[in-house]
């Protein structure tokens, strides 16, 4: 690491460019990809969506609710670097899908039928990272009471009295019948794992451990603690919360409706997108289970409702597959979806074959369609009632999916050309949750610093001139 101020030589590089051992290094490599050549082998993977189980009639979807998410940590002081804060916002989007298409009938877009066709709710946080405590409390406590304090104090909507607390209970257990409970599995402070006989329960109230009789907080349940890093960036732990907090939003949602007196037909005219996978990964990955199965619950309600609901996807903007899709895009008849299998999967991402890839972690499975302008879309789709989306023997059949048709052909409905691969809802959803860049981390910067009663510095600049004596 060099000290501050401290510039690398301009010709730093070239000893290692040219040493031998890295150049060999490079030859032993190849791209753990499947090729664009193989034309085959993705061919046999799709299915045209005319072939696929009609499942919901998508012309009836008339509303897009959407779920993003944004975090960004700063540095409280430029003389105090590893002091940081983090902050995040989650944003839902509502679009009516039949106004939208209004607005586009014309020659140009109509902005004012854009404009009341959408509608947003988002809600902001501050986290603390590495050197901020709560007075008396270590690193780590701070990091569970704030995070505790979060869940209980934020609401999904303004007008909504039901918490994202509220939601991590209806998540542990039915559709419109939380849990009062939940059981933790380790002890925060003792690290005792729980075993018969032993007490580690925690409720909207908190809880106690029988073993060691420390605190337990309601967010010990994300276990973003366990990701906490005194002396470091948070920026992880900090990730960990945003995308559970998106997937509680969208979760929310579907209480709220669940709830009310119209919820079939609600239920058969709205679909839920989120931004990303229907996965969740690192500590909070023991979720996905009770994701699963709240919505194979929901769904077999949908059924004896003669509805197919809810209908549900994840849409990757980003990542590996993501920039797989696009290289593979042209092998893939528009208007068709790639079964990506577990093997497909290893051998792209460069893990072991057999490798037991997204058991541990997607509560949907992944799909390449291609839409009928041309567009790849890496989607996630929960399966039906009673089939794992990896791992289960009927995992890997377009028959276990019977929502796939008709959320593709949705999505075919709200394509945008404003950015590559894109849809209109995820778009609007990321313009109200995006967290600058630049300006916005100066600020960001200042607003920790006001509300620390630290003194403001202004930025300076990033290669200060050096004077020379002559």
């Amino acid at each position: 690491m060099p000290y501050p101020n401290e510039r690398a030589n301009r010709l730093g590089h070239v000893p290692t460019v040219s040493n031998v051992a890295v150049q060999e290094a490079f030859q032993r490599w190849v791209i753990t990809t499947v090729q664009p050549g193989d034309c085959s082998t993705i061919e046999a993977l799709c299915r045209s969506l005319d072939s696929l189980p009609e499942g919901a009639n998508a012309d009836q979807v008339c509303f897009s609710i959407t779920v993003d998410g944004s975090d960004q940590e700063v540095e409280v002081t430029r003389e105090h670097p590893t002091v940081k804060a983090g902050y995040l916002r989650v944003a839902g989007s509502f679009v009516d899908l039949e106004s939208l298409e209004k607005a586009g009938q014309g020659r140009f877009v109509d902005p004012t039928i854009l404009r009341n066709a959408h509608h947003e709710s988002s809600f902001d946080a501050a986290l603390p990272g590495s050197g901020l405590v709560i007075t008396g409390c270590s690193g780590v406590d701070t990091w569970r009471q704030e995070v505790t304090r979060f869940l209980s104090e934020t609401k999904f909507d303004s007008d909504s009295p039901r918490t994202l607390a509220d939601a991590i209970l209806s998540v542990h257990g039915l559709p419109g019948k939380p849990a009062a409970n939940i059981e933790l599995n380790t002890c925060p402070t003792c690290r005792t794992e729980r075993k018969d006989g032993m007490t580690m329960t925690v409720d909207l109230a908190g809880g106690s451990c029988s073993q060691c009789g420390a605190p337990l907080y309601f967010g010990d349940v994300l276990r973003s603690h366990e990701e906490y890093q005194p002396e470091a960036s948070n920026l992880t732990a900090l990730s960990r919360v945003m995308t559970v907090s998106e997937r509680l939003m969208t979760l929310s949602f579907m209480e709220h409706f669940f709830d009310s007196a119209a919820a079939a037909e609600v239920f058969r005219r709205t679909i839920f997108i989120t931004d990303g996978p229907l996965a969740l990964f690192g500590t909070i990955a023991p979720l996905h289970r009770r994701f699963l199965t709240y919505h194979e619950t929901l769904a077999s309600w949908g059924n004896s409702k003669q509805i197919h609901a809810p209908l549900v996807v994840g849409i990757e903007k980003s990542g590996r597959m993501a920039e797989h899709a696009s290289l593979v895009a042209d092998s893939i008849p528009r208007g068709s979806v790639m079964m990506l299998t577990s093997d497909y999967i290893n051998q792209v991402t460069g893990r072991p074959l057999g490798n037991k890839y997204g058991v541990d972690e997607f509560y949907g499975r992944r799909f390449i369609y291609r839409t009928t302008a041309g567009a790849p879309l890496v989607i996630t789709v929960p399966p039906k009632p009673g089939v794992l989306p990896y791992g289960g023997p009927d995992s890997e059949s377009f028959d276990s999916y019977p929502l796939l048709r008709p959320v593709c052909e949705v999505l075919d409905r709200v394509q945008t050309r404003l950015y590559p691969n894109a849809v209109i809802p995820v778009a609007l959803a990321h313009s109200a949750a995006a967290l600058p860049l630049g300006v916005g981390h100066s600020v960001l910067r200042a607003m920790a610093q006001r509300g620390l009663g630290l003194p403001q510095v202004t930025q300076q600049p990033r290669h200060p001139s050096v004077g020379f004596n002559r």
